[in-house]
């Protein structure tokens, strides 16, 4: 090994150790995994209030009397697609919330400080045993250098991964989230707005007041039933398209972006391990007697 590159070995494993003792990166990656999670069981909480309000206004009646027959009409019928898509979206929260689950605990798992130590230790160890064969011509077996980068990978893979799903989230995600979010809940005020509270009477108990009260407000309600079906169509429509940009959102941040990370990391090792076996082996094999 030349004398330049291996000094920029030993900084690049004293960086390394620094790093992995101080922990920067596992607290950064904890904060994200935290703030992730609370994303989610806020959208998972705006979902599930919306399917309340959904399943109120599914059994709320509108009586009407056309030429004196009495007839019921359920207007909240229309919203029992966005109830299905609701379904779905908390299955999909529910992958999201495990698979940050999951990140936490392998951040708790690098983070470790027994394995911390013996990782910071395993480096130093290999640093000074390649100063104190730098002037030899047979070098160290290739399997040092495979089992420090190996560790490396090992040590800082999920960390990274964490930040750099934050990054993603923050660079092309963050406003989709926010704006899906804010529709969300403009979507269960309209439907909490139209819903009329149901309060029936028996026929003992009402008055002739309370009875022409009643005709007046089915009367009313006849007239905006329209209007009522119209609201319902715009939330439906407006809560499906949110839906789905959050259930996006998610599968993209949660489940899609760590994949393709952890097989780019996977095929980078790979790399990496190959060419170092290549480099060193045959050095080790030509000096050998």
């Amino acid at each position: 090994m030349k004398k330049l590159n291996l000094w920029i070995y030993i900084l690049g494993l004293l960086l390394a150790s620094l790093l992995a003792g101080s922990k920067a990166l596992d607290h950064f990656g904890e904060e994200y995994a935290d703030q992730a999670l609370k994303r989610a069981l806020i959208s998972f909480a705006v979902a599930r209030t919306l399917n309340g309000l959904i399943s109120v206004a599914q059994e709320a009646e509108v009586a009407m009397q056309p030429a004196g027959v009495g007839l019921n009409i359920s207007p909240g019928e229309i919203l029992d697609p966005v109830n299905d898509l609701i379904e779905r979206f908390s299955l999909v929260m529910l992958v999201a919330a495990s698979a940050i689950g999951v990140q936490k605990i392998l951040l708790s798992i690098s983070a470790w400080d027994l394995f911390n130590y013996l990782v910071i230790g395993f480096w130093i160890l290999y640093g000074i045993m390649l100063i104190a064969k730098r002037n030899k011509p047979k070098g160290l077996h290739p399997f040092w250098s495979k089992a420090v980068i190996f560790l490396v990978l090992v040590r800082f893979a999920t960390p990274v991964m964490a930040l750099t799903s934050q990054g993603l989230y923050n660079a092309f995600l963050q406003e989709n989230y926010q704006e899906a979010n804010t529709e969300l809940e403009g979507a269960s005020r309209t439907i909490e707005n139209n819903t009329p509270e149901q309060k029936p009477l028996s026929p003992t108990e009402q008055s002739a007041y309370e009875g022409a009260k009643e005709w007046l407000s089915n009367a009313i309600s006849q007239l905006d039933i329209k209007k009522q079906i119209k609201a319902y169509q715009a939330a439906a429509e407006r809560a499906s398209q949110n839906v789905i940009e959050l259930i996006t959102v998610f599968i993209v941040q949660t489940v899609l972006f760590p994949i393709f990370f952890l097989w780019l990391i996977y095929r980078s090792g790979r790399s990496l391990l190959s060419t170092r076996s290549n480099s060193q082996t045959q050095p080790y094999i030509q000096n050998s007697p």
